[in-house]
């Protein structure tokens, strides 16, 4: 395993040239929003991509609301680089990824393992998937803290929680049943060792 110094690891993050796509995925509770919020905070030059949702946004995620019909006509305009359906609701990820792309930026996402396979078509070389992970324990307070739903619905999240860990072999995994602060270090050292590998 390679060790890294603060000085070693900021450089090799700065060095990158060719753009990476961190598709970021992960059950609803598990902390994604979380974790990249806490990225674009420590990191300005990782640039966190909005999604385009057919729902009301939250206060605790990076996205845009649209009707279906907004949806839609955004989609036939060709302003997507990658849409997918989950849950009854359309999501996107706009055309300024592609321009970000091509600038060699960084780019992270909240993304889908139900898209991942249109994402490895749309961006062969520049997609860094990543799985984020919590123990059932640990998932299982989150969602009962946030309050959106019955011990019935819990359940069935904690059962696609168990799924999810079993597919996508051979995505990176990042655990973040403890401290957001450690987790954002092990993406950090992970992309840093990713640049020189």
């Amino acid at each position: 395993m390679v060790r890294w110094t603060a000085g070693a690891l900021m450089g090799a993050l700065a060095e990158a040239t060719a753009g990476r796509l961190v598709y970021v995925m992960g059950p609803s509770g598990v902390g994604k929003d979380s974790l990249l919020d806490a990225a674009r905070r420590r990191h300005p030059e990782w640039l966190v991509a909005h999604r385009y949702i057919t729902r009301p946004s939250s206060a605790s995620e990076d996205s845009v609301s649209l009707s279906r019909a907004e949806f839609a006509w955004r989609r036939q305009a060709g302003l997507f680089c990658l849409d997918w359906q989950a849950h009854g609701l359309d999501y996107a990820l706009g055309l300024e990824v592609c321009a970000w792309l091509e600038r060699g930026a960084t780019v992270l996402v909240n993304g889908s393992r139900r898209a991942l396979p249109l994402a490895e078509v749309r961006f062969p070389r520049q997609l860094r998937p990543v799985m984020v992970t919590a123990r059932s324990e640990v998932l299982r307070e989150r969602l009962q803290q946030r309050g959106r739903e019955s011990r019935e619905q819990i359940a069935a999240r904690l059962e696609r929680h168990r799924q999810l860990e079993r597919a996508c072999p051979g995505v990176h995994r990042l655990d973040n049943s403890g401290a957001l602060e450690t987790t954002l270090a092990a993406l950090e050292a992970w992309l840093a060792e990713e640049c020189v590998s």
